[in-house]
């Protein structure tokens, strides 16, 4: 072997290495698992059904980015529901205080998207809610913002009475029906979408919520008309604060 084909090859060798990298990333595919809180928060308010939970990514492969999660429910009886995301919460840091508690400082992100990486497993506080709830809310509102427009045009409106008009009628009475909440077990499949080619484990686990999870629920019910109050007229002095219901069913994984 000459030496230029000698020094060729120990050329050729040198970018062995980051072939091999560049085969592996475009190959292998990230493995994601997701990791949950024991429990998982379920509400109803005027932000409709909420189903909140807290969980980690654990990454292996490669880095990966998430564009999307959301969560589909399967009641025992065959009924589907899908939740969205639309707020995190991750914690950043915490502070002891002089009475030696503990207090966490978060941080709030947005939802468009959630970079993971094989070297840190970060827990999220994750808040879920049913898109289409979020649709058809949108539309009674509109329905309301013109009434409000209207009187407030003819020099009509009346904070109080705007709130018992057919419109704000007809958006209380949407919110009631929407409750979705049922007895017995539910599975849920935690969805996650990205525009990079992967695989996820154990993202699938049971609840049961109990006839008396079902009933602390529907009592917020009676607290809808009253925050409805508080958002279109705001908090007066001498108001009661809302104390919404929730139930924290145990997850089993499947």
């Amino acid at each position: 072997m000459k030496i230029i084909d000698f020094i060729a090859v120990l050329g050729a060798l040198a970018w062995l290495p980051h072939l091999v990298s560049l085969v592996k990333y475009l190959f292998i595919r990230s493995k994601i698992r997701i990791i949950t809180e024991q429990i998982v928060q379920i509400g109803f308010t005027t932000y409709g059904p909420i189903f909140n939970l807290r969980l980690a990514f654990a990454v292996e492969n490669k880095d990966i980015v998430i564009s999307h999660l959301k969560i589909r429910l399967q009641h025992e009886t065959g009924e589907e529901r899908h939740f969205e995301w639309q707020g995190i919460t991750q914690q950043i840091g915490k502070s002891t205080l002089p009475n030696s508690d503990v207090m966490p400082y978060e941080k709030e992100h947005t939802v468009l998207a959630i970079k993971l990486n094989q070297k840190d497993i970060e827990e999220r506080f994750v808040r879920f809610q049913d898109p289409n709830f979020i649709s058809s809310q949108r539309n009674y509102f509109d329905k309301s913002e013109k009434k409000m427009a209207y009187l407030k045009n003819e020099g009509k409106y009346n904070p109080d009475e705007f709130l018992r008009t057919e419109e704000m009628i007809d958006l209380y009475n949407f919110n009631k029906h929407a409750f979705l909440w049922k007895q017995e077990k539910y599975t849920a499949f935690v969805e996650v979408t990205s525009p990079e080619k992967f695989s996820v484990v154990d993202n699938v686990y049971d609840f049961n919520l109990s006839a008396l999870d079902i009933e602390r629920l529907e009592l917020n019910k009676e607290f809808l008309e009253r925050d409805y109050k508080r958002i279109i007229i705001g908090f007066k002095e001498g108001d009661e604060l809302i104390n919404w219901s929730w139930v924290n069913p145990r997850l089993i994984k499947k």
